[in-house]
């Protein structure tokens, strides 16, 4: 339930609360203007009933809205909506776990804006912050309800893909990355990132940390052959660069 939901129900039991009260002094009113014979209501117990009635409901709303409210903002990242890293680990530790035991198909894609540094100290943080969330509505656009979309710290966004072979994944980040070019942000003539793409194998069995680490290291390669590019491993795991799809360019 969102918030405005919560205070349109707390503004009806208001009202019914009104609406209780004048009936009940209509009901005195007649009796004691003798229209009709004296009708015996224990008014007094009831109006309080009634009110307790609406305290324990506004509570126990308030409690399950406004506590829904500061779990997300212990699990988002405020700025972009995203899941924050804490969510990741949590996800992603039971994810790999799944991977590891049934040999479930898991890929990773990492993300990193170039040269954020650059636009925050030329155009201001606020225009960064602009290109985060610009940024993190592509990655949005590019998840399924089973995949995880997290800023990961700083510039940098991490893609949990579950069930998803490296070749799926691969064209993920592909379109991706064609989408992160037609950002447009006054100003700034072209915005790009650099990515990182790996998936789960036996050798990393047990040893979760050792992905990301794996993950860490094709982002960094994507960097340093000069940014703007797609780092991956084919399906023995070794290092490729990815070329761009034809019908992507388009």
């Amino acid at each position: 339930m969102d918030k405005k939901r919560y205070y349109y129900i707390i503004i009806l039991l208001i009202i019914i609360q009104i609406i209780s009260v004048s009936v009940f002094l209509f009901i005195n009113f007649i009796n004691i203007s003798g229209l009709i014979s004296r009708v015996i209501f224990y008014q007094d117990l009831i109006l309080l009933a009634l009110s307790l009635a609406a305290i324990i409901a506004a509570v126990r709303l308030k409690k399950a809205v406004f506590d829904d409210d500061l779990e997300n903002m212990a699990l988002t990242d405020g700025l972009t909506g995203l899941y924050n890293r804490r969510y990741f680990d949590i996800f992603y530790d039971n994810i790999f776990a799944q991977s590891s035991r049934y040999d479930i198909p898991l890929s990773l894609i990492m993300c990193d804006i170039d040269h954020f540094k650059k636009i925050n100290d030329t155009y201001g943080h606020d225009k960064g912050d602009v290109i985060l969330k610009e940024v993190a509505n592509v990655l949005k656009a590019n998840t399924r309800k089973s995949d995880i979309a997290s800023r990961f710290g700083g510039e940098e966004f991490m893609l949990c893909l579950p069930s998803t072979h490296i070749t799926s994944a691969i064209d993920v980040a592909r379109k991706i990355k064609q989408m992160i070019l037609k950002i447009q942000a006054k100003d700034i003539k072209k915005v790009t990132i650099s990515i990182g793409v790996t998936f789960y194998r036996k050798e990393f069995e047990n040893n979760s940390k050792d992905l990301l680490k794996r993950l860490d290291n094709l982002l960094y390669e994507a960097k340093n052959r000069g940014r703007n590019r797609i780092i991956s491993e084919d399906g023995l795991g070794d290092i490729i660069e990815v070329e761009e799809n034809p019908w992507v360019d388009d």
